[in-house]
């Protein structure tokens, strides 16, 4: 009997007992792609044309509107912008590299814009890098106004009033690009 006694105490302690919580958790995870880039909506790459500078004089610029470019990034970081020309800041005689002055015509690049995207007209002998902070500013996008300034190449009148150039005829080229990278 004293047994079943116990063994009845024993359910009796049990059942006044408060049964254990049960527990249930979730654990929630998702991923966010890294975007940073430059972009223009008529493309990755956009065509200058100067034309005809044979009879621009060389104190003066023939400026050519390249329409605009969104910067978008979504790095907590920033990120960092270099803007390089191929050929440090000049067209060149068919795009090949030179120092020689009659086979090269210097040129300027303009970029309007806000939160520090802005410079004036700058030749880029070097690249142009410059950072930026994170910034919600750019998770929604950043817009400037791009534009280039090539110079003149006409000459001084020869005799019997012939005209002339600082540079030999043919087709003057450079690359400029945008890289914007993630910090």
């Amino acid at each position: 009997m004293k047994k079943i006694a116990l063994i009845a105490a024993g359910f009796a302690a049990l059942a006044a007992a408060p049964v254990s919580a049960q527990t249930l958790t979730y654990n929630l995870n998702a991923q966010v792609a890294p975007s940073c880039g430059v972009y223009n909506s008529a493309g990755a790459t956009i065509p200058v044309n100067f034309g005809q500078l044979a009879t621009v004089a060389p104190s003066n610029t023939v400026d050519v509107a390249a329409g605009e470019a969104t910067y978008r990034c979504n790095s907590a970081d920033g990120f960092t912008r270099t803007i390089t020309s191929q050929n440090n800041g000049y067209l060149t005689l068919d795009g090949t590299p030179t120092t020689e002055s009659a086979r090269r015509i210097r040129f300027n690049m303009v970029h309007s814009g806000t939160s520090g995207l802005a410079f004036s007209a700058q030749q880029l002998t070097s690249p142009l890098s410059n950072s930026f902070g994170g910034s919600t500013a750019f998770l929604a996008g950043q817009t400037g106004n791009v534009s280039f300034q090539a110079f003149g190449v006409q000459g001084d009148v020869g005799g019997n009033g012939s005209p002339g150039t600082t540079v030999y005829a043919g087709n003057y080229s450079d690359t400029v690009t945008i890289t914007v990278t993630a910090n």
